[in-house]
């Protein structure tokens, strides 16, 4: 073979490989049904609560929120740059990127992380109130089911440490009444929480022991219930505060309250 045949076939490779990753790369949107569209392009429009997809032949159709599963769209141009200015605490500069990302990706896959992330830069900044404003309107606009687990623990977070009780507390009742088993979990973790920075001990004892007793399958969040037990049997003078401690550092060591309380057993 010549070398300008060799030239040629490795000119062919990489305009295949460069072809496939534009397909890998496209977007998409799965439907209730199962099926899945490749898109060029996929926007959001709020009046008509559809979503205007653009093939990649160039066929134009508008799908019903109702319709829709899931939506699958590139990473925002901005992403990596605002997560690393996350990382290195640089809230400020970080604001006016998230905040571009959640409006212009509403609806789109990636708008609730950025509120999420959003919400935590205003908390960097010792500004709860706008944390809670950040995430509010995206709380009350989108189905429980559909927004992550994360965001939402990090929207009862900044409520309690924005002052609003009375809203974090009828979200908390109406997670624990009717969730699915992780939120409820979760819910009452963080009703200790509230419960806890109201003054209420015992209250609060008690709905971190339920996490630890009821749920101990939801293993993310054993350590923590364990930790603030123990932490409030302390305060009560409860000897068995010493049994919580054990059982955190012989069961989950590798966290990070195992690592708080090894010196205290």
């Amino acid at each position: 073979m010549n070398s300008g045949m060799i030239v040629k076939m490795a000119v062919l490779s990489v305009l295949v490989a460069g072809a496939a990753m534009t397909v890998a790369a496209q977007d998409s949107i799965l439907l209730t049904n199962g099926r899945k569209l490749a898109a060029r392009s996929i926007q959001w429009r709020e009046g008509e609560k559809a979503y205007r997809v653009e093939t990649p032949e160039g066929a134009i159709s508008t799908i019903p929120k109702a319709q829709v599963q899931r939506v699958d769209v590139k990473k925002p141009a901005d992403w990596d740059k605002a997560t690393a200015m996350m990382a290195a605490k640089q809230y400020a500069a970080a604001i006016p990127l998230l905040d571009g990302i959640a409006t212009s990706y509403r609806m789109l896959g990636w708008d609730g992380e950025a509120r999420r992330l959003l919400a935590n830069a205003y908390l960097g900044m010792k500004e709860p109130k706008k944390a809670a404003d950040a995430l509010e309107s995206y709380m009350e606009s989108m189905p429980k089911a559909e927004i992550p687990v994360e965001v939402t623990q990090t929207y009862w977070n900044v409520l309690l440490q924005a002052g609003r009780g009375a809203m974090l507390k009828k979200d908390l009742d109406e997670v624990i009444a009717s969730g699915p088993r992780p939120m409820v979990a979760a819910a009452m973790m963080m009703r200790g929480n509230m419960n806890r920075e109201g003054g209420q001990k015992e209250p609060a004892l008690l709905d971190y022991l339920r996490v630890v007793i009821l749920f101990e399958n939801i293993r993310e969040l054993q350590p923590e219930a364990l930790f603030k037990a123990a932490e409030i049997l302390d305060e009560l003078r409860d000897p068995r505060a010493d049994e919580l401690r054990k059982k955190l550092v012989q069961e989950y060591k590798d966290s990070e309250y195992a690592a708080k309380v090894s010196g205290k057993i």
